[in-house]
């Protein structure tokens, strides 16, 4: 199959996606809409059910659905044909392909009615407007140019931010965006010879299949456990009704033990985060301690593959001491960034075991939480509550706070911005990725070469001449950045323990407040359902009968529309298998 066939299956695909992405979130809003109505006629009839943080779920996802948007990041070195590639993945040539111009900012490829493009900048400039034509003749540098910049290291327009180009692209109107990064464009690509059509498959796979699947089963679990927790309420009122204001009192008062109870595994699964959270905040500082401690040990053969080809009468010569120590920063930055990263990903495999624990601890947590909710509802009902006649082991009685914990969704309600979190909540598996930044990796990076920098200079100064040979003086600059390496070790080691036990102990600390207050939610719903039904039966006489009548309305409703995700989510699994 060559790459236009392959793209145009690739649209029909996404077009796919895109209906029924709109369609759940139609499903979702509708099923809000009911459960917004119902609670505000509970203010005129028994109260409300205690529904606000389903509402605020469902809302979340249904928003996720109509406004998320899969985001392509574009790299590529110079002259390899990034732009002919991305010419080929729209559809159209977009972008410049001659054999010379270099796309000289960063471009955001959105979906637009008009074609236009927005140019942003880093300071107080107000954005600027341009047409394709404009664009291209302002923002692209020929080759030489372009070359010239990158041996200076300057960039070719240092206030800019990033352009918007917008634009009625099939391709972008399914819901993509692009981001392209900087690069050299080549001649028209062979795009047969590249690879370009097994790429295409894979990101059709991901996109229309893995990702997409994923993104719908999330709604779909809101929409079990919106339904499963309106019918639980529904079961409890009814039943309720019948109940003097002095007797419904006297048994709402019965509970409180067990709200109690409901309390104590709050505060247990919180100081298990705080445990796991302090172990593993000391666990990964020590580890990143002894790790840099450690890299003196093996610098002299590490560094070999960064060591820049510089002469040392580069340095030795004024005119060139400036370019000399750019290039040798610039390589020992590598050097250590690469450094870090490895270490980043030895401390995954601890992080991964700890939440893994979490996850078996919350789902036990989840189970006695559930019992002692079915406990509530037998003493104040006197009868068994069924939730679900039709329940599987996937969709059963398990609290949304344990879906959440155990990372089955990644959805929340609070601001977690200071961590990294995925989306639009707690994804840990994702969060493990990126939460080095936390401990802020640059700042590390920029204290190890600060505080050696200097000293090498003064060291390379006093140099013999007579060691000025280029292999011998090549051997010599790595062994005295050696010798200043290891001699400034153990204090960045010292400086930097602190910010790792911080950064690891804030991500722990993020994911218990979340917990906590999804935790707290619930029990406060759950007192508010019973508290709402005392305040009305005392202000007025309901009608029971014209009440079982809108509750059970409201509940087949909202089972209707989970039942619709269902199969709308059935149909997507079966047609991507």
């Amino acid at each position: 199959m060559n790459y236009k066939a392959e793209t145009e299956n690739f649209l029909k695909n996404l077009e796919r996606v895109a209906q029924v992405r709109v369609e759940v979130a139609n499903c979702l809003e509708q099923m809000a809409e009911t459960i917004e109505l119902a609670e505000l006629e509970g203010k005129i009839s028994s109260g409300g059910l205690g529904l606000t943080s389903q509402l605020e779920d469902i809302k979340a996802v249904e928003n996720n659905l109509r406004q998320g948007v899969f985001r392509l990041l574009v790299l590529g070195d110079m002259k390899r044909g990034k732009n002919n590639f991305l010419n080929a993945l729209i559809g159209e040539n977009l972008l410049p392909n001659d054999v010379d111009p270099w796309t000289a900012i960063l471009a955001i490829l959105r979906y637009g009615k008009e074609k236009k493009v927005t140019v942003y900048f880093n300071d107080d400039t107000k954005p600027e407007q341009l047409d394709f034509q404009q664009f291209k003749q302002a923002y692209t540098l020929a080759s030489s140019e372009a070359k010239q910049l990158e041996q200076d290291e300057q960039q070719a327009f240092p206030n800019v931010s990033h352009a918007l180009v917008e634009y009625p692209l099939p391709l972008l109107e399914k819901g993509i965006e692009i981001i392209d990064s900087p690069g050299l464009n080549d001649t028209e690509a062979r795009l047969e010879e590249t690879g370009f059509p097994e790429f295409l498959g894979s990101l059709n796979t991901f996109l229309t299949k893995e990702r997409a699947i994923a993104q719908l089963r999330q709604a779909r679990t809101i929409a079990r456990q919106a339904y499963t927790r309106t019918h639980e309420a529904i079961e409890r009122r009814i039943p309720l009704l019948e109940q003097d204001v002095d007797r419904l009192k006297r048994k709402i008062n019965s509970v409180e033990p067990e709200f109690k109870k409901l309390t104590g595994i709050r505060d247990r699964f919180q100081q298990e985060i705080r445990s796991t959270r302090d172990i593993q905040a000391k666990g990964i500082a020590d580890s990143f301690r002894n790790y840099i401690l450690n890299l003196g040990n093996t610098f002299e053969n590490d560094f070999l593959r960064y060591q820049p080809d510089l002469q040392l009468f580069d340095f030795l010569s004024k005119n060139k001491r400036e370019a000399f120590n750019a290039a040798l920063q610039k390589a020992f930055d590598q050097y250590i960034n690469d450094k870090l990263s490895n270490w980043t990903l030895s401390t995954e495999k601890s992080l991964n075991t700890a939440f893994a624990q979490l996850t078996v601890s919350a789902a036990r947590c989840g189970e006695f939480y559930s019992q002692i909710t079915e406990e509530i509802t037998e003493k104040i009902t006197e009868q068994k509550v069924v939730v679900n006649s039709n329940s599987t082991v996937e969709d059963d009685n398990t609290p949304a706070w344990t879906k959440w914990a155990m990372g089955l969704f990644s959805l929340t309600r609070g601001n977690l911005s200071e961590v990294t979190m995925a989306g639009a909540g707690f994804d840990w598996k994702n969060s493990l990725l990126n939460y080095v930044a936390v401990i802020g990796i640059s700042n590390i990076i920029s204290a190890v070469t600060r505080i050696f920098l200097e000293p090498l200079e003064l060291a390379l100064i006093r140099l013999d001449v007579g060691f000025v040979q280029a292999d011998r003086a090549r051997q010599e600059l790595v062994k005295m950045t050696e010798n200043e390496l290891i001699k400034h070790l153990p204090q960045v080691a010292s400086e930097q323990w602190l910010p790792v036990y911080n950064g690891v102990k804030e991500y722990f600390d993020a994911y218990a407040r979340e917990v906590t207050k999804r935790i707290e939610d619930d029990i406060r719903s759950r007192k508010s359902e019973l508290d709402n039904l005392v305040k009305q039966k005392e202000t007025f006489e309901i009608n029971r009968d014209a009440e079982v009548q809108r509750l059970q309305k409201l509940d087949g409703e909202v089972a209707v529309k989970s039942q619709q995700i269902e199969r709308i989510f059935q149909k997507l699994s079966i047609a991507s298998a």
